[in-house]
């Protein structure tokens, strides 16, 4: 039987994660969302901190979920783990993120992190 390797969904985790997140702010920010729409979309933020907020916060879930579709469709092409740079990078923003904003969804992506650098020291054996 084939051992299941983990590295092969880090994309795939991300995506998780993204949709995670956009839910949960969406769930958070669900009246401001709506208010937003409701008002039309265009210029709905302006210089109301809430809206930004809810705004980024979406905006930022989405980002993850396509930058987990780029790493996932890499990892399928190439039949390897996702670059090391994708680890470091990935670990920057959890380390800063947990400092920053200890109570919250940044944990998530560590492990992710450990994920890829180890995938890459086993790969390159």
């Amino acid at each position: 039987m084939e051992k299941v390797k983990i590295w092969k969904y880090s994309g795939i985790f991300l995506v998780a994660t993204g949709i995670i997140h956009s839910c949960a702010v969406g769930a958070m920010f669900n009246k401001v969302l709506w208010a937003m729409l409701k008002d039309g979309l265009f210029n709905s933020v302006g210089e109301d901190f809430t809206r930004g907020c809810a705004f980024w916060g979406f905006l930022f879930g989405i980002m993850l979920i396509l930058l987990g579709q780029v790493m996932h469709y890499y990892i399928k092409k190439e039949q390897k783990p996702a670059p090391i740079f994708w680890g470091y990078w990935l670990s920057g923003l959890g380390i800063i993120g947990c400092i920053i904003m200890p109570v919250s969804g940044f944990w998530l992506v560590i492990p992710q992190a450990l994920i890829i650098f180890v995938a890459n020291k086993k790969f390159s054996r």
